[in-house]
């Protein structure tokens, strides 16, 4: 499966590369910023995407709006990654377009079973 996840913290992608490296089935692609995010999310067509909610803009919430506008990509599983994710703050990414809302910090060994779960259940 195709995912771009895309945070503005390099040390968080470094880690996500790291624990996705070794899924033999997850075909990772990253970017460190909205703006790159957009380009491959206009470009590329993807199974799932994850994006972290909170980045200089565009943010997590603009990422969301684009690929549900995407021709490409508009009805692929998203999933918001956020400090932010108590149960009122999850519900309205829900309402937004978001398939699922994961807490940061997540746990990198856990991450790749997650996403697997979200894309095939969408």
């Amino acid at each position: 499966m195709k995912i771009l996840f895309v945070d503005n913290e390099e040390d968080i992608v470094s880690l996500v590369e790291i624990a996705l490296e070794i899924e033999d089935d997850i075909d990772l692609t990253t970017a460190t910023s909205g703006e790159a995010g957009f380009e491959l999310i206009d470009s590329a067509e993807f199974d799932g995407f994850v994006f972290d909610l909170m980045m200089p803009e565009p943010d997590g919430r603009a990422m969301l709006a684009r690929v549900r506008g995407s021709a490409l990509n508009r009805d692929k599983p998203v999933i918001m990654c956020t400090a932010k994710a108590e149960a009122s703050a999850a519900a309205e990414l829900r309402s937004a377009g978001a398939t699922d809302v994961i807490a940061k910090p997540f746990d990198p060994l856990t991450f790749a079973g997650t996403i697997r779960k979200v894309i095939e259940a969408a």
